[in-house]
């Protein structure tokens, strides 16, 4: 005699990036009830009276649940090649009903629920994979581990905040047992939840995740960075804000003895920088190769920040006579050639291209016109030698005759 069972296909849905399987169909097969045994009617019998022709009785028989149960939940845990269970496949179909029904029977089976397949995935990682926080739930009330690692030695806590999802996170921290789930645990790349949340730029999971008691200075186990730095190195001010908020230390320093403050430095990141400098981030504070922050530094405007300089304009060109200088000295003029000074054009500097002109040997023969001469006041008078009567000004000079001439 055979049990009346309903059946159902499902098929894999196709996942892309690290999560991808090979779309096939599968079929398996569960009872619509969970325990007691079932009441079937017994096989029509011939007439006990067949003179008097009365119907024949219906005899209830007992048939145990034993052998139809061991084969539905053989059916329900097995693996096929890509090692998917049921589950797997009906958590990722995002079938709530399936899941249910298959999570009880691994539980009368005695099955546990973190069965991994070939990519080393849980039901309850493909359910914070695909986003489902009321599969994530369920399995995680029924016994799922939320600290099974993945092939990348990530929690679901991490995957929540790799994949944004916020309410996964959530759903998580609300079912798991009080200190089930732990908010420090490293991956393999070092990083705890908190790190993969910053990185993320996603600030409900950063805020949720502080809410709940995560490290905001915890450092990842390969470079030594706090979270903070991070966000410094990803450029993220919204996240640097976030974290200084809550109490983020400013000065936190990595393996190799660099802050935020280096990082932001030695990036030329100005408004990081100068949230940083504002936050009391000490700029004096050296790495193991002894520089500083001021030392790494390549932006100029960046440099003025650390010095405690505000960025000015340079000089503008005045339109008036330049003023004298401190000292006394004839201020030097924009073409940097020649002074000026109080009574008049003064000689050219020495800095002068063209070489200064030496006086005539011989005095001019005949007078042009009036000439200026400048002369210095503490010097006598001079006159220019010149021989014969004075004329008016502007009549030659007739010639002398020549002597025993008529």
């Amino acid at each position: 005699m055979t049990c009346p069972r309903s059946h159902r296909w499902l098929s894999k849905r196709t996942r892309t990036g690290s999560h991808n399987v090979r779309q096939q169909s599968q079929f398996f097969a569960f009872s619509h009830c969970a325990s007691g045994p079932f009441l079937y009617p017994a096989p029509a019998m011939g007439a006990p009276f067949p003179v008097l022709g009365l119907p024949p009785p219906t005899y209830p028989v007992l048939c145990p649940l034993e052998n139809p149960l061991t084969a539905d939940i053989a059916k329900a845990t097995r693996p096929d090649e890509d090692g998917d269970t049921p589950l797997h496949i009906a958590v990722a179909q995002g079938n709530l009903l399936a899941v249910q029904r298959l999570v009880h029977l691994f539980q009368q089976g005695g099955r546990d629920l973190d069965v991994y397949n070939n990519l080393r995935q849980t039901p309850l990682h493909l359910a914070v994979i695909t986003t489902l926080p009321s599969v994530v739930k369920l399995l995680v009330s029924m016994g799922a581990n939320p600290m099974a690692l993945d092939r990348n030695g990530q929690t679901a806590a991490h995957l929540a905040c790799e994949h944004r999802s916020p309410s996964c996170l959530r759903a998580l921290l609300d079912t798991s047992a009080p200190g089930a789930l732990g908010l420090e645990a490293r991956n393999y790349e070092g990083l705890t939840p908190l790190h993969v949340a910053v990185n993320t730029e996603v600030t409900e999971t950063v805020l949720l995740l502080l809410d709940r008691g995560a490290d905001i200075d915890a450092v990842d186990i390969k470079s030594g960075r706090s979270p903070l730095i991070h966000a410094v190195e990803n450029n993220s001010l919204a996240m640097v804000q976030l974290l200084l908020q809550h109490g983020a230390n400013v000065n936190a320093q990595m393996y190799s003895g660099s802050s935020a403050l280096h990082s932001a430095s030695g990036r030329g990141l100005l408004p990081l920088v100068r949230t940083l400098v504002r936050s009391g981030a000490d700029s004096s504070l050296k790495n193991c190769h002894n520089d500083t922050p001021l030392m790494v530094a390549r932006n100029r405007r960046v440099i003025d920040i650390l010095r405690g300089k505000a960025a000015r304009p340079g000089p503008q060109p005045t339109l008036g006579p330049p003023e004298p200088s401190q000292d006394g000295s004839a201020p030097i003029s924009p073409e940097g050639n020649s002074q000026l000074g109080s009574s008049g054009p003064a000689s050219a500097s020495p800095a002068s291209s063209s070489p200064p002109r030496s006086p005539p040997e011989d005095p001019p023969t005949s007078l042009q016109g009036p000439q200026m001469f400048f002369l210095p006041t503490q010097s006598p008078t001079a006159f220019l030698p010149y021989v014969g009567p004075l004329r008016a000004p502007g009549r030659p000079v007739p010639p002398s005759p020549a002597p025993g001439g008529s």
